[in-house]
């Protein structure tokens, strides 16, 4: 949990601490003072820093190809919003955990530790919060955008609009920062003194304010109203929705030769919500336990200082994790955004491969190769009445002509509604 990581980023580990330089206020040791913790170099240093420099890369990609023109669509607007959050977080907890935990190890760095990162972490941390209660919110939006399109698909053409999407995410970003405005109030940069050489400045760090350490403030915003709205609410709708989702999704797999290619596209998205929503729950769910055992070590110490400080390290980094494993998701189960992504960063190699094996059917799966940006050309098929349009997407329009028995497949026969709008469709 972020919240627990705030009182110890001040100082990187409690033992073998020099008493020559401390912060004149709190008193805490200045972090070039303490001996080096190999356990979080790997974990922040190492495998954090990797983490969210690779997150970092796919989000930016991300963002790229869901606003391209032919991806325009209600829950694509959500995953960009979504994949800005996770951006911002990535950034924050690079210089606020992973670079600190480096200068242990690295001299030239110990300069940017203890001068230049402890007056951006008043700033950073908040941010960091932010960003994490936006991209819970963002991805409870998506279930619920995904719900409406699933369950209720008369409503989806009014509800699931790319113009609607977007006022969500300003609302989302209003609400999350309204909500941790506290946290710009929860740290201050003190000086680091030399207490043997007439108290000579030598560096400064970030230090909880006389708020942070209020013990009302504690029990009642970032245990009980951290808990109701970043565990509760969040965890209590995923579950209930996506359940919903899930039956209905069950009932149309059973009559899917009745689906229309549309409709199959919707269920597609539907497992990709699932994949979604359940790397969420697992990553934050270490962080609802955390906050579990704060609420019940207000009473009694269930778990000393020192465990609850590696607890609260892993699932930050499991937090970073999920903030930067969409990417892989989207190319898993999205196949516009797959096809998309060959065209736009790999059509040199496809052209390659296809040079090699005198094949076409690699390069079709990227689109065209004559400009990235086009959108694929229509094609018109002799003996139906079905054609082709929007980037590859197949709308086969049953057009009574004169000779033709065909009629459209009525799907009112159907106990579960799917989307027929195209307002809400043509995602990922």
């Amino acid at each position: 949990m972020l919240d627990e990581q705030l009182t110890t980023m001040a100082s990187l580990s409690a033992a073998n601490i020099s008493d020559e330089f401390e912060c004149e206020m709190c008193g805490e040791k200045s972090p070039c003072a303490v001996d080096p913790s190999l356990y979080e170099f790997i974990l922040e240093g190492v495998i954090l820093n990797v983490v969210n420099m690779l997150g970092i890369v796919c989000n930016t990609i991300s963002i790229y190809i869901l606003s391209r023109k032919q991806m325009r669509a209600s829950i694509n607007c959500c995953l960009i919003g979504l994949a800005t959050f996770d951006i911002l977080l990535l950034v924050c907890s690079i210089f606020v955990w992973g670079l600190p935990a480096i200068s242990q190890y690295s001299g030239g760095m110990r300069s940017l530790t203890s001068r230049i990162i402890p007056h951006m972490t008043p700033w950073l941390y908040p941010l960091a919060t932010i960003a994490h209660t936006g991209s819970t919110y963002v991805t409870v939006t998506v279930t619920v955008e995904r719900y409406v399109a699933v369950c209720h698909s008369l409503k989806a053409r009014y509800i699931c609009t790319y113009g609607r999407a977007r006022l969500y995410m300003i609302l989302i970003s209003i609400f999350v920062v309204v909500y941790n405005v506290p946290k710009f109030l929860e740290t201050e940069v003190q000086p680091i003194v030399n207490i043997r050489e007439n108290r000579t400045i030598v560096g400064y760090i970030a230090c909880p304010t006389p708020l942070r350490n209020e013990r009302t403030y504690i029990e009642v915003y970032i245990m009980w109203m951290y808990f109701i709205v970043m565990y509760c609410i969040p965890f209590g709708t995923l579950v209930i929705l996506n359940s919903l989702i899930y039956r209905n999704v069950r009932i149309a797999n059973r009559m899917r030769q009745l689906l229309s290619r549309r409709q199959q596209k919707e269920i597609g998205l539907a497992t990709m919500l699932f994949a979604i929503v359940l790397l969420f729950m697992v990553c934050n769910s270490l962080s609802f336990v955390i906050n579990i055992i704060e609420l019940m070590n207000s009473d009694s110490k269930i778990i000393e200082e020192a465990g609850m400080e590696r607890i609260a390290d892993f699932s930050n980094l499991l937090i970073n994790i999920n903030s930067s494993s969409n990417f892989v998701i989207y190319c898993i189960f999205g196949q516009k955004f797959r096809r998309l992504f060959l065209r736009l960063f790999c059509e040199r190699l496809l052209r390659r491969r296809c040079g090699t094996l005198g094949c076409a059917e690699d390069m079709s799966m990227a689109g065209p190769t004559a400009d990235a940006s086009s959108v694929p050309m229509k094609r018109m098929y002799r003996g139906s009445n079905a054609t082709e349009t929007e980037n590859g997407e197949d709308h086969r329009l049953l057009v009574a002509s004169r000779g033709s028995h065909y009629s459209p497949v009525s799907m009112t026969t159907l106990s579960v509604n799917l989307p027929t709008s195209t307002t809400s469709v043509s995602g990922v």
